[in-house]
């Protein structure tokens, strides 16, 4: 493995060896993809999980140091492998909650990778999901979390990354974020998550992570009424959650851990961040986590997202509304 030091910078070298692993993971999911698919469903998805092995390790070195545009051409190689290794038929929808809670981690984290990102840079998913939402699933994703979470990863749990893949699938529905009722029930639901109790014997640290997880919540209602209800930034109801978001992120000191946990919240929330005293905020919080600082890399890639939205916005004097996340990801990531 590719030992980064404390910066993200690259010498020829490294690049060179980066590179040659991109071919490698280009090479193996083709050929993976490129078989007939195996009279034996169980033997083709254990080979597809095989195939997947090392990938995402690959991955989250490109995130440290490449352009995001980099990752997601991987991601585009990763996903139809991915497909493969789940059990549904081809043409049905993947459930989520059964790949949430697989034990199998490389599952697990490209399906949390695949919403987050649609989320984060308003694309579509690389593939259609199934999401049964309910308080009761939440309740089992909770006790499971010791074994299944990638809490420790994205700093958001599996209950909230469902709930936003459950808000983009209704997305696709014709009037959903017109029917107050359900509105109404996705954020009252929303406060009644129960999130597994932190275990740290630091109390300090215990604080900060549940700070962490009440930031994520005030990002899911963010989502809510801007992407599903198409409400723009001046909306009584966003500026609400913002306004309660910023004085969370206000109370956590400053250090590259939450604040590594709290960038993609940062980005949702930041899209109806109106105030420059805020915006400030936020730039002086995601620059001092190192990966996101250097330009070329896929944190730097995000914040740069938000800056074209803040521009634009500014200049053409209006509120902010959801599609404008979408127009700054064509910009920055070219696609």
């Amino acid at each position: 493995m590719i030992d980064l030091g404390i910066n993200s910078k690259l010498d020829n070298k490294r690049v060179t060896i980066l590179a040659s692993l991109d071919v490698e993971i280009r090479k193996k999911s083709r050929g993976f993809i490129s078989t007939p698919v195996s009279s034996v469903p169980q033997l083709d998805r254990q080979t597809a999980l095989a195939t997947m092995n090392g990938m995402f390790e690959i991955l989250a070195l490109q995130a440290q140091t490449r352009p995001f545009a980099v990752g997601l051409r991987l991601l585009d190689d990763i996903a139809p492998v991915f497909r493969r290794a789940c059990p549904e038929s081809p043409g049905e929808r993947v459930n989520l909650p059964n790949i949430l809670l697989n034990p199998d981690f490389n599952l697990r984290n490209f399906a949390a990778s695949d919403i987050m990102i649609s989320v984060t840079t308003g694309q579509p998913t690389y593939l259609q999901y199934e999401v049964p939402f309910s308080l009761d699933l939440c309740e089992r994703m909770s006790k499971a979390k010791s074994e299944n979470g990638l809490q420790s990863i994205y700093g958001i749990p599996n209950e909230l990354i469902m709930l936003f893949a459950w808000i983009n699938s209704l997305c696709e529905e014709p009037g959903a974020g017109q029917n107050l009722g359900l509105v109404s029930w996705i954020e009252d639901n929303l406060w009644k998550i129960k999130i597994a109790d932190d275990q740290s014997s630091d109390p300090l640290l215990r604080i900060g992570r549940m700070a962490v997880q009440e930031c994520w919540r005030f990002a899911v209602i963010v989502y809510l009424y801007m992407a599903l209800c198409e409400a723009d930034s001046s909306d009584p109801r966003v500026i609400r959650a913002q306004k309660g978001y910023m004085r969370l992120v206000r109370g956590i000191k400053p250090g590259r851990y939450p604040d590594a946990y709290l960038i993609n919240s940062m980005i949702i929330v930041g899209i109806a961040i109106t105030e420059e005293r805020d915006r400030e905020t936020l730039r002086q919080r995601m620059y001092k986590v190192w990966e996101w600082m250097e330009p070329g890399t896929t944190g730097n890639d995000a914040i740069m997202r938000l800056e074209d939205i803040w521009t634009r916005t500014r200049v053409e004097r209006r509120p902010a509304v959801w599609t404008d996340l979408r127009i700054a990801s064509r910009k920055v990531l070219g696609r």
